[in-house]
């Protein structure tokens, strides 16, 4: 089973990371996308993105490996997995 991992506050993060698997997606979205610069989403195996606009209005700039998305592609990401779970 796929899960889309939201992460919609800064302090979601570690939860998120300690159960992320493989197949999975991770979206920061809201205050989530304050998380971009977490040095462990290059490493945590799965895609990454946020929402671009949540974080241009937060001036959170967006680099490799999260990719800037709108909303649009958040709900691709929620019907392309089996569920969602949010963290915050």
């Amino acid at each position: 089973m796929s899960l889309l991992h939201v992460v919609n506050a800064p302090a979601g993060i570690d939860s998120c990371l300690a159960n992320v698997a493989d197949g999975d997606a991770l979206l920061l979205l809201g205050d989530g996308v304050y998380a971009a610069s977490d040095r462990r989403l290059g490493t945590v195996g799965v895609p990454v993105a946020a929402i671009a606009e949540d974080a241009e209005g937060r001036g959170v700039p967006l680099a490799a490996p999260v990719s800037p998305v709108g909303y649009d592609a958040f709900v691709e990401l929620v019907v392309t997995h089996d569920a969602s779970v949010s963290w915050g």
